[in-house]
């Protein structure tokens, strides 16, 4: 393992006036980590069966602060059957307040292979649920995002919820590759 020598204003080639500066930009703790967004993604499929009780997903959902704000974006593969359908809704700490918007295939929508069919571009309250269109089928993945600004005055956990709109005993799935980003603005 290689061991860095501490780094000061003089070893830095900048008048020691300049330490406090220099303290914040090498601190990642203090300056740094705060400017840089969490992202995770989902590595395997997430399936929910005969069920319409929403659960946080297992990997899009990460702590938030107190008092800070966040820009939020979740994009979402997901594949359901039309009689079952996929929802979703958030969770968010005590007390966060802001809206969400919603954009994929509308409920109702079963989409081809080949076409769109008609969209929803909702902006809802954080615990609607939002059901959206799928293209009839467990496996064939359909795209929807949701993007939000969060005020936080506790701090808690942010997760994308989501279940089946209808129980049905054919798994619906949010699937490989959806991801996550949560970008602490203030």
């Amino acid at each position: 393992m290689t061991v860095r020598p501490a780094l000061t204003p003089a070893t830095a080639g900048f008048p020691a006036s300049d330490a406090w500066w220099l303290a914040q930009v090498y601190n990642p703790l203090s300056y740094l980590y705060g400017q840089l967004p969490i992202e995770t993604y989902k590595a395997n499929d997430t399936l929910i069966t005969s069920s319409t009780t929403f659960a946080s997903d297992p990997d899009l959902q990460c702590t938030l602060a107190a008092n800070s704000v966040y820009r939020v974006e979740f994009y979402l593969h997901y594949a359901a059957l039309d009689t079952a359908r996929f929802k979703t809704q958030w969770l968010v700490p005590s007390g966060a307040t802001g809206t969400r918007s919603a954009v994929g295939p509308d409920q109702g929508q079963i989409l081809s292979t080949t076409s769109g069919g008609q969209g929803r571009f909702g902006v809802h309250a954080f615990s609607t649920a939002v059901t959206y269109g799928t293209r009839n089928d467990p496996t064939n993945l359909c795209f929807a995002l949701e993007e939000s600004i969060v005020t936080t005055t506790t701090g808690g956990t942010l997760a994308l919820q989501w279940t089946q709109a209808t129980s049905n005993a054919t798994a619906s799935k949010l699937g490989a590759g959806s991801w996550m980003r949560v970008k602490l603005l203030s």
